[in-house]
């Protein structure tokens, strides 16, 4: 049986907060977050293209929810139906959004809606909204109502190229990291 084709970059992402190369400060500040069960309701990972905004957001998703853990935990086992899932964009209570494509209020309301329910099977909905600068206005206004008093269920996890462009009033209630650009010879 042949094994199916991905892309490279998928093939070689990161899959726990021990893989990523370089953001050390990210990693510490994480895991030390749902160590001490003191984790965020909404994340911001803000850096150039290809500093890992997107990877790590998937990592923290798959963190917060795997199956093999009775709560959050640093090391997600990888294996289970959370961790796969959510590894392939797969499941159903984790909701990765491109913002570029889907900016408007209409679809910004149309999310809200997706997540008022509580997850189905994971312990949180997770909802990554890529390239969040591109938001209209107004969806960010739809946002942050949510934002400012989200369920216990919900979390938010934005990347961003453009954090200039983000509202002053969606950054102050987010824990921001800034992603940095690895050296080379790091990555070998």
């Amino acid at each position: 049986k042949s094994t199916p084709y991905r892309v490279i970059v998928l093939k070689y992402r990161p899959q726990t907060f021990e893989d990523i190369v370089g953001q050390d400060h990210i990693k510490q500040a994480l895991c030390g977050a749902i160590t001490k069960n003191k984790i965020a309701h909404a994340f911001l990972f803000a850096g150039s293209r290809g500093t890992g905004k997107t990877t790590s957001a998937r990592i923290l998703a798959k963190a917060l929810n795997c199956l093999k853990s009775d709560a959050p935990t640093v090391n997600p086992c990888g294996e289970c139906a959370a961790c796969t899932e959510i590894a392939d964009s797969h499941d159903m209570d984790v909701l990765e959004i491109d913002g570029a494509s889907n900016n408007s209020v209409e679809q910004v309301r149309e999310l809200l809606v997706n997540i008022e329910n509580r997850p189905a099977r994971d312990r949180y909905r997770v909802v990554i909204i890529d390239e969040v600068h591109m938001l209209s206005k107004q969806a960010f206004n739809a946002l942050l109502k949510t934002l400012e008093e989200p369920p216990k269920y919900l979390k938010f996890i934005f990347a961003t190229t453009e954090v200039n462009k983000i509202p002053i009033t969606v950054l102050s209630r987010c824990q921001r990291f800034d992603l940095m650009r690895v050296e080379s010879n790091k990555l070998l």
